[in-house]
């Protein structure tokens, strides 16, 4: 059977149009969990004011695995890591300085790459009744607990959907990014005096971290200096309620603003 020109341009324009609506539609980003930490509330720079910047400076980050190694998962170059943190924090009210700018505030430490629950089957069987038995034994539950605000969530009344959450969010591989703050001053009388910290992970399963850092440090911002009760799940529509706006992290040397890098 032959279709008429008119039908054929017809069902044409349809799938272009509908092609079209595809290609525009934005990829769904990944559901974050965000667990902070405020460990010295009473130090004077912790969140910026308007009349009151707080100045930092990166001192680095290491990848680091969390339980067993996933072959072949991605990495992000740690400068463009570092690049991301540094919108983020810029996003808030963070100013980075360096070496002939405004003395820092605050020094930050970071780390990455791959969690989950790192254990090993143990297989018995009886001497007397020839049974055997299986039992499983997790070396890191408590490090992969504390990513996902386990530990914060015992101390609470949940409801059954929130606990099974957090419990899921604790089985599945995930992607993390850690953040530290740290006094400067003590740093230099050579003590580690953390001020505030932050979790940030995704479920690995459909996203990589180099594809989802922006969206991963974007959705944990507002928690930077922050105390939080429960792990807080962030998807799509949180994200645009929120309304964070990233914006291009500058530094500041003398009173005077870098211009952005090169891309």
């Amino acid at each position: 059977m032959t279709w008429p020109r008119q039908v054929r341009a017809a069902a044409a324009l349809v799938l272009l149009s509908a092609a079209a609506s595809a290609a525009s539609k934005p990829r769904e980003g990944p559901e974050v969990l965000v667990v902070s930490d405020l460990l010295v509330p009473e130090f004077p720079a912790l969140r910026p004011a308007k009349d009151q910047p707080v100045y930092y400076v990166i001192l680095g980050g290491a990848e680091r695995t969390l339980g067993d190694p996933i072959a072949g998962e991605k990495m992000p170059e740690p400068a463009a890591l570092q690049y991301e943190i540094a919108r983020a924090l810029h996003s808030q009210g963070y100013l980075l300085t360096r070496v002939g700018g405004p003395r820092p505030h605050i020094a930050i430490l970071y780390t990455y790459g791959t969690a989950n629950l790192s254990s090993v089957d143990l297989v018995e069987t009886s001497a007397e009744t020839g049974e055997t038995t299986t039992s499983t034994v997790t070396f890191n539950r408590r490090e992969i607990a504390a990513l996902v605000g386990a530990l914060k969530a015992d101390r609470r009344l949940l409801s059954s959907f929130e606990a099974d959450r957090i419990n899921e969010a604790a089985r599945d591989n995930r992607l993390y990014l850690f953040i530290g703050a740290f006094d400067v001053d003590a740093l230099a009388r050579k003590e580690k005096k953390l001020l505030w910290r932050v979790r940030i992970s995704i479920d690995s399963r459909r996203h990589t971290l180099p594809e989802s850092m922006r969206t991963m440090l974007a959705s944990a911002a507002p928690y930077f200096a922050t105390e939080t009760d429960l792990p807080k799940f962030i998807e799509d529509a949180d994200r645009r309620k929120a309304e964070v706006r990233i914006g291009t992290p500058t530094v500041v040397d003398d009173g005077k603003a870098a211009a952005p890098p090169k891309k």
